[in-house]
């Protein structure tokens, strides 16, 4: 446990150090840095309120990213050719206002990783940041953005893969976030070399451990799947553990652990 812990906290670090990088925040971007730490609802409506005020006054000059789709945005674009449509700041209007420039920000920062690590284009990005759908939509695919961020920074920080492994990855998540819903829980098929792992091998204890054997070709290959894994198939077996492997079989000398034979198959072989 102290070990997922550790690995966990790497993995948050690194994300934090990568939000804080960006040095292009337009207006509206600062001044959700500001606004996310409000403490009441009275708050929010003086900030927005001394925002509007203060822009329709001219004693700002904000400047605001293209294609920013937030209303404050919209409003401090509008002020720009003289005329900013007049907002009630009451009921929920200020909440979706402060939500609508943090999704905004939070958009532009998974963007800028992506892009910056060269492992996407804006335009295979471009369903996660559109501002057509509403605003629940966009706050799933934020989570999208930053399901795929996590499992990208945790490959590079903990198992130390290069961008020739990420970039395929990221597609292979790309793909199927573009078509299906979140699920933190969806287990990615992603293809990796024995070369690449090689050096995890000999200090790490994996849950499960998978082999497939192939021999023959064609109508006459046969494949063989044996897997062992930390999880018992059946709950009775915990109580009886005769004939299962263990680490100490191979490993003398380190806390010992069980592993469950869990699938056996193999092909189907036709006799003539």
């Amino acid at each position: 446990m102290e070990k997922i812990k550790c690995d966990t906290e790497a993995v948050d670090s690194s994300i934090k150090s990568i939000f804080s990088e960006r040095g292009d925040l337009d207006f509206a971007e600062q001044l959700w840095c500001k606004m996310k730490c409000v403490s009441s609802y009275q708050e929010l409506i003086a900030c927005f309120t001394l925002v509007l005020e203060s822009r329709e006054c001219g004693e700002i000059q904000p400047w605001i990213h293209h294609g920013s789709g937030s209303l404050l945005s919209k409003l401090i674009q509008q002020s720009y050719h003289g005329k900013m449509e007049a907002v009630s700041l009451t009921g929920i209007t200020p909440v979706q206002m402060l939500l609508e420039i943090g999704l905004d920000k939070m958009k532009k920062d998974y963007v800028s990783f992506f892009i910056g690590q060269e492992l996407a284009t804006l335009t295979s990005l471009d369903c996660f940041i559109s501002t057509s759908v509403d605003l629940q939509e966009q706050v799933h695919c934020v989570q999208k953005l930053h399901h795929m961020l996590e499992i990208m920074v945790s490959c590079t920080v903990l198992l130390q893969f290069k961008h020739e492994s990420l970039f395929p990855w990221t597609q292979i998540c790309i793909k199927y976030y573009r078509e299906n819903p979140l699920d933190e829980k969806h287990v990615f098929q992603l293809p990796v070399s024995s070369a690449l792992v090689k050096t995890f091998y000999p200090d790490s204890h994996p849950e499960v451990w998978k082999v497939d054997i192939s021999s023959g070709h064609g109508p006459k290959e046969v494949k063989t799947t044996w897997q062992v894994s930390t999880n018992p198939p059946v709950e009775h077996m915990m109580s009886n553990s005769t004939g299962l492997l263990s680490d100490s079989t191979v490993n003398a000398g380190i806390e010992e652990k069980m592993y469950f034979i869990t699938v056996v198959k193999c092909s189907q072989v036709h006799f003539r």
